[in-house]
């Protein structure tokens, strides 16, 4: 959260602010992963052989379909599948919930921008992956075998993908937090009051103040991009805002502890 230093304050009045602590997410106790013992069923023969064949495939028409041939290599890797599925519990206890934005048709009726993943995304997140993984090493020909391949390059690929859900479509944007299944652009507070009642307040305030304080609060933004939407300098923005913040803080408490609120989504 913003420092934001109340110090000059002193000198015109006493005003206490206690900053939020920190939260602590509850997560399922799960931190030792399943043993990856072997990749492959050992039933299909010539792997490497197919998998050359099925680039060929792709590479000839990439939007086509990969037929059944692609299918008797995912069922010759079921056990990886299953090792990486079974894996589920474990990232989520160690990496935290990611957030998936979500589409048109599903904001529907629904207030926020993003839903949380499921087993089901992050299933099908596994097999983009293992596609993927497969065209890479067919790119590869110093590589020794498809099993040795994945064996090194296929969780830490999945871990990589998975992280990176942690940062929003739109750059401008800070990166989500276990508690962002609640956030949308502008943010909406889920008390009609509390929406009004903010709303109201901040256009008491100066424009330039009110406008410091929204695209940081409301539309997420991270510091450099909320001064670059002010068009001045970091600095410039960062003094605006605290001292509409401060005005907040003195005679609109409420309005300063909904707003701060919002730095945790």
């Amino acid at each position: 959260m913003l420092d934001l230093d109340f110090a000059p304050l002193q000198q015109h009045a006493t005003v206490y602010a206690q900053e939020e602590p920190a939260l602590e997410i509850a997560l399922p106790q799960v931190f030792e992963q399943p043993t990856l013992t072997y990749l492959q069923r050992g039933k299909l023969p010539h792997v490497e052989a197919l998998v050359a064949q099925l680039f060929r495939r792709h590479h000839a028409e990439p939007d086509g379909p990969l037929g059944s041939d692609y299918q008797e290599l995912v069922t010759e890797f079921q056990p990886l599948f299953a090792w990486a599925l079974a894996s589920w519990d474990y990232l989520l206890s160690t990496e935290g919930c990611r957030f998936l934005p979500r589409t048109h048709k599903q904001k529907f009726g629904v207030r926020g921008d993003y839903v949380a993943i499921t087993d089901k995304e992050y299933s099908r997140m596994v097999h983009t992956i293992f596609r993927d993984a497969v065209f890479a090493f067919a790119q590869t020909p110093e590589a020794p075998s498809l099993s040795q391949w994945l064996r090194e390059r296929f969780w830490p690929s999945v871990l990589d993908a998975y992280r990176r859900l942690s940062q929003p479509p739109d750059p401008r944007q800070r990166a989500l937090t276990p508690y962002s299944y609640l956030r949308c652009v502008p943010y909406q507070f889920l008390n009609a009051y509390h929406q009004d009642l903010v709303d109201v307040t901040l256009r008491r305030l100066s424009e330039r103040e009110w406008q410091a304080i929204d695209v940081y609060f409301r539309y997420f933004f991270t510091e450099p991009a909320s001064a670059q939407a002010m068009t001045v300098s970091q600095d410039e923005w960062f003094e605006t805002m605290r001292h509409g913040l401060i005005k907040l803080l003195i005679d609109h408490r409420l309005v300063y502890c909904l707003l701060r609120q919002i730095e945790r989504y």
